[in-house]
């Protein structure tokens, strides 16, 4: 009777229903459960040539550590008709995936990136504006912990004769989540006491409220200080800033700075004036660098704006000035004083100087500027240009153990206008100040991240050679067709 009902087309129809039933439950678990597996556990193979979608281990060993959320935002506009701005979004887009990926915890990603175009999405970037202070578009922003750090596009590639050869960008976003992430922030310490130009001070020509603002989005803490009121330089001083002085240093202020400098390794950004009296002969001297009381004169037409300020156009390699190097950037400096590295320092192997920024061929260093009128190059007392407007010197010490171990830092500006409110702003201006305040403090330096070449290949194909082409991959499409059509016909019959 069982055997008869089972023969029955009705029952044997409802057997092959739940039949099907059971193997799409059974195929949607499988496809939920190497989904649920696949969110847990992956593993990424870049197979490309110089491993162009891979992020370092060194990144990936950072992004491990991450404990808070990190959002970068990326203000580059969809602009089609701009090859550059496209580009530079299809390098970034491979570039953050790869981040997400490797921030991945539980399911889901600390690293949270955001594209934003200004263009288009109006209300988003007023918010950006409001909350990040920014005030040009095609820029990132990475921030996290209520740190920010704003990271402009030419930031992004190194360039020779104008033209981008390698993308460095994660070396530059790295640095930059590492900056945002760390919960300790470096204290800055301004000195004053001498007339020196003053964080908080609106006045255009001799405040500093905009730099004080720019680091401070940056994670820094900012504060003033005055030698005379401490014993010494206090122990959590990441770096001592001495911002145009008007008068000399006191003996005993000096002293606090060279043990500072030299004893405990301390890091010390200087920018002078000329005509006015530092009292830091006996600092330069230990550091190899050479001030002397006398003014930058630059007559090339090129080197001066209208407004008077001198255009600076010299940068070495160093990794204060490289960017602007590569990018035949400028600053606009008011007058300056030539900074020199002190020839009697040659000799002491433990330094190791660098100028930073020059003027052109027909500028000189003007002795009598005090008295003499009008200004006029004299061979006999001037010295000939081109001349040196800032050094960077670092001092390494000897471990036990046979080491060479990173010391001091020393940077010395001959100007400080450059710092000031009213150029501040100036793209050269302040890409100067914030390279010499990270290779003070050793930051970005650190990252053993190479940048990654920007291959670019080209296929020169003939005419026959396309033919050729074509026929080879059209083999396989119409001899599966022929197949099938034979097939369909032999079964027919």
């Amino acid at each position: 009777m069982k055997t008869a009902r089972l023969n029955e087309f009705r029952h044997a129809r409802r057997l092959k229903a739940l039949n099907r039933l059971a193997q799409i439950l059974l195929g949607l678990s499988l496809v939920l459960m190497l989904n649920y597996l696949a969110s847990k556990y992956f593993t990424r193979i870049d197979l490309t040539e110089n491993q162009q979608f891979s992020i370092s281990a060194e990144s990936q060993a950072y992004l491990r550590q991450l404990q808070d959320p990190v959002d970068i935002i990326v203000t580059i506009a969809q602009d089609g008709n701009d090859p550059e701005l496209q580009r530079i979004r299809k390098d970034l887009n491979k570039l953050l995936l790869e981040y997400e990926a490797h921030s991945m915890r539980q399911g889901k990603a600390l690293v949270r990136v955001e594209y934003v175009d200004a263009l288009r999405q109006r209300k988003r970037t007023r918010e950006l504006v409001q909350a990040y202070n920014i005030e040009r578009e095609n820029v990132i922003i990475i921030a996290a912990n209520d740190r920010t750090r704003t990271i402009d596009l030419p930031e992004l590639y190194e360039a020779e004769n104008g033209q981008w050869q390698s993308f460095r960008g994660e070396r530059i976003l790295t640095s930059a989540i590492l900056e945002v992430s760390n919960e300790e922030s470096s204290i800055l310490y301004f000195l004053s006491g001498h007339g020196e130009m003053r964080i908080g001070d609106v006045h255009p020509t001799r405040g500093l409220s905009l730099m004080e603002s720019f680091l401070k989005e940056r994670g820094f803490i900012v504060r003033e200080l005055d030698l005379t009121r401490v014993q010494a330089v206090p122990e959590d001083a990441a770096l001592i800033l001495l911002v145009a002085p008007q008068a000399a240093l006191a003996p005993a202020e000096v002293e606090k700075l060279r043990r500072y400098a030299g004893d405990r390794n301390g890091r010390l950004l200087i920018t002078l004036e000329p005509g006015r009296k530092h009292g830091m002969n006996d600092l330069f001297y230990d550091w190899g660098i050479l001030v002397e009381d006398t003014i930058a004169v630059d007559v090339a037409p090129n080197y001066r704006s209208q407004e008077g300020d001198m255009i600076v156009r010299h940068f070495s390699e160093h990794p204060i000035t490289k960017l602007l190097y590569d990018y035949n950037a400028t600053a606009y400096f008011g007058q300056s004083r030539p900074i020199r590295i002190d020839p009697a320092s040659l000799a002491d192997d433990s330094l190791n100087l660098r100028y930073l920024i020059g003027t052109s061929e027909k500028s000189w260093a003007e002795r009598d500027y005090r008295t003499q009128r009008p200004i006029a190059f004299d061979p006999d007392r001037d010295l000939k240009g081109p001349l040196s407007l800032a050094v960077a010197s670092q001092r390494s010490t000897s471990s036990a153990l046979g080491l060479s171990i990173s010391g001091g830092r020393v940077v010395c500006f001959g100007n400080s206008d450059f710092l000031a409110n009213n150029r501040f702003q100036i793209y050269g201006n302040y890409t100067l100040m914030i390279n010499a305040l990270n290779w003070s403090l050793n930051r970005n330096v650190l990252l053993n991240i190479p940048a990654q070449s920007l291959n670019r290949y080209q296929l020169v194909v003939s005419g026959s050679d396309l033919k050729r082409l074509l026929g080879y991959f059209a083999i396989l499409p119409i001899t599966a067709a022929a197949l099938g059509i034979l097939i369909s016909i032999i079964r027919r019959r």
